[in-house]
């Protein structure tokens, strides 16, 4: 898996048109070069070449367009992080890569992640209507920690559940306080919360022999 190309794919990419998908980068742009409040669904039809109309047979109002932009970017994380929540390759190798894949994730889409904090008032944690797509996240680590629990790659004295949600804290404020509204190293984050996730959960593994 560590082959696999840092290139981030949406995991629902094929199944928007291609006149909401000049919507939804229309609406990107607009975002990284003009405020919010200034952002009309006229600008955004103008710049992504259709009417008006068309823009609201797809959204109802400008707020539903970011919406649609968040779940793309969480949908893009969990695609980024899929070499260690969908895989079953070396645990350590797994981390590095699914972290660093996040991270780029996180970075391309941070102009919506922080408009979407700013209009919740949840400047220095993840607002609560994100629940839903960080779940998603937590319940996919907890089933890797746990089949590698069952591998004896990890030991198992602490529930897979509870590390999964202590680490995924983790990761959360280091990148969005560090590398996200702090501009940090992001090269730099991605080597530490790798060796403090792989400590965490691998570093006292017993592995029993297969076979």
């Amino acid at each position: 898996m560590a082959s696999r190309a840092l290139h981030v794919v949406s995991a629902d990419a094929h199944s928007r048109n291609a006149t909401e998908e000049s919507i939804l980068a229309a609406a990107r742009d607009a975002l990284r070069e003009e405020p919010y409040d200034r952002i009309t669904i006229d600008g955004i039809a103008r710049r992504a070449f259709v009417s008006r109309t068309a823009v609201y047979f797809y959204f109802p109002n400008k707020r539903a367009v970011i919406d649609r932009l968040i779940q793309l970017a969480f949908s893009d994380m969990y695609a980024a992080a899929s070499p260690y929540l969908e895989g079953d390759d070396d645990p350590r190798r797994d981390i590095h890569l699914a972290l660093a894949r996040t991270v780029a994730a996180v970075t391309e889409h941070a102009t919506v992640l922080l408009l979407a904090a700013r209009l919740s008032g949840q400047m220095d944690r993840l607002p609560p209507e994100w629940e839903p797509y960080i779940m998603r996240l937590r319940n996919a680590a907890a089933r890797r920690i746990r089949r590698d629990q069952q591998r004896g790659l990890a030991p198992d004295d602490i529930p897979a559940g509870t590390s999964s949600r202590a680490l995924l804290a983790m990761v959360e404020s280091q990148i969005v306080r560090e590398v996200v509204i702090g501009g940090g190293d992001a090269q730099a984050s991605v080597r530490v919360l790798a060796e403090l996730w792989w400590r965490a959960v691998y570093s006292h593994a017993n592995p029993r022999l297969e076979g």
